[in-house]
């Protein structure tokens, strides 16, 4: 009998949460784990932190937790510790990511209990404490390996997305990141909820003491956030700004010291990392792995042969995925144009009045289709005779999935020239400059007009990565001494 190599995964929230958070890492990392366990060749361990906190024990500590694969994977979460996650939630006491040591012991000592532990395959840092890398010296025997999924490293916000406006071309953590910092986490408040969410999920009732006293407290940070307006002192700011400087350049150090190697997920993620001194001998470009590349399509699923032109939004309401933006561009479009195009739109849409602006495109459209949103065994018929999809993000998206998805479905994708999507096909026709609305219009105009091209992005194009063959690219870095 072949003994199993053990392996530890490490990401801040349960790959089978509930309440669908964590994007597609979240998604990523389940697949990942049933496609292990069915090589037959892992002993699977997966750890989150930064979500559960007890408030009957003060100590940080660890417990096991039940999982959707039940016996073939054993899972725990840190209960209590001192660095909430996601990120943002850190943001305003990123301190505590920094400088805090405790969750080094408690990681040593759960490490030191697994025995023989072969991978730590850290897919980010968010919950955890910068000193857990250091455990390397100690284990050097166990490779550290870590998947930039975002921009955490240089970017205590994650997404290196400015004021919520613009991509972030800083060079250096500091001041300026302060206006970025969330006004409304007070983080007392978070752990009293988290409390609650830790109490309901394991007694399945809250005492009703305790739900009072988050309406207290609910009610003070109400009133604190109405009188300082999320505002910190002068004092505070300094310090922050020095905690921020120290962020970027503390992560990039310990990145490359301890870290045996560094998965970029895009070549564009590669690109950022390496500009900011992350290690180049260390990275590896690493295309995830998805289960829907198991039933791609490598062809377009509905060429265009004249009449409507069918395009399609997938994703969210958020300026930084492009929504606002293609929203103007659909409204400033010439008539000549938009006249024989028809707009499906998977959105969930929460404003009064962006229902109201898209209401008034019918006038100038073909059509406009509304989805309140997708899931995605829903996407065959909303991509049905849909051939182009439109993903106009406003920063480095890494790897958008609303991308693979489109793709895999046999739509064809037009993106902007920020982030990881441009790179499903080398053709440059399916390209944009970001943020600007006249070669956005140009680009589409053109590729209308010219429906042949639309075999150009598949013949220009890589098939999309299946898990077994993201898993063998894995074993190769896992392997690599």
């Amino acid at each position: 009998m072949i003994q199993k190599r053990k392996i530890l995964l490490y990401n801040w929230i349960k790959f089978d949460e509930k309440e669908n958070k964590g994007g597609g890492v979240t998604v990523y990392i389940r697949n990942l784990i049933e496609a292990m366990i069915q090589t037959e060749e892992w002993e699977i361990y997966f750890i989150s932190s930064g979500r559960a906190y007890n408030r009957k024990r003060k100590e940080i500590y660890i417990e096991e937790t039940i999982n959707c694969f039940e016996k073939n994977c054993k899972t725990y979460q840190i209960v209590n510790s001192p660095v909430l996650s996601p990120a943002y939630l850190s943001f305003p006491n990123t301190e505590d990511y920094l400088y805090e040591r405790k969750l080094k012991d408690i990681v040593r000592e759960f490490i030191d209990k697994i025995e023989g532990l072969d991978i730590i395959h850290f897919q980010n840092l968010e919950g955890l404490s910068l000193s857990v890398l250091e455990l390397k010296s100690e284990f050097p025997q166990i490779r550290f390996i870590y998947t930039l999924h975002n921009y955490f490293l240089f970017c205590p916000q994650v997404m290196l997305w400015k004021n919520d406006r613009e991509n972030c071309l800083e060079r250096q953590c500091g001041s300026i990141c302060i206006n970025c910092m969330p006004k409304d986490v007070w983080k007392e408040k978070v752990i009293q909820n988290q409390q609650i969410n830790y109490d309901r999920e394991h007694n399945g009732w809250v005492d009703p003491n305790y739900l009072k006293e988050q309406k207290v407290m609910e009610e003070t940070y109400k009133n604190y956030f109405n009188t300082t307006q999320g505002k910190v002192d002068r004092k505070r700011e300094e310090l922050l700004a020095r905690i921020f400087e120290a962020f970027r350049r503390k992560n990039i150090e310990y990145i490359n010291q301890y870290i045996d190697k560094i998965l970029a997920v895009s070549n564009r993620v590669y690109e950022i990392a390496a500009s900011f001194g992350v290690e180049v001998s260390k990275m590896k470009v690493d295309y995830i792995g998805t289960e829907i590349a198991k039933y791609q399509l490598k062809n377009c699923a509905y060429p265009f042969s004249g009449g409507i032109f069918h395009i399609c939004y997938l994703g969210y309401m958020r300026r930084m995925k492009g929504f606002y933006f293609f929203l103007e561009a659909l409204e400033r479009m010439p008539e000549s144009l938009s006249a024989g195009i028809s707009v499906s739109i998977a959105v969930n849409i929460t404003e009064s009045s962006i229902m109201d602006r898209i209401n008034r495109l019918k006038q100038k459209f073909a059509d406009i289709i509304i989805y309140k949103g997708y899931r995605r065994e829903e996407l065959p018929r909303i991509l049905k005779n849909i051939q182009l999809g439109i993903l106009p993000v406003l920063w480095e998206d890494n790897l958008p999935q609303t991308a693979i998805e489109m793709k895999a479905n046999g739509v064809a994708v037009l993106s902007s020239d920020l982030g990881g999507a441009k790179e499903l096909t080398s053709a440059k026709e399916f390209v944009f400059k970001a943020g600007n609305i006249e070669d956005f219009t140009e680009k589409l105009s053109f590729i209308i007009n010219n429906p042949n091209i639309l075999q150009e992005y598949w013949k220009n194009s890589k098939p999309l990565v299946t898990m077994k063959e993201h898993i063998d690219s894995l074993v190769k870095c896992y392997d690599m001494v």
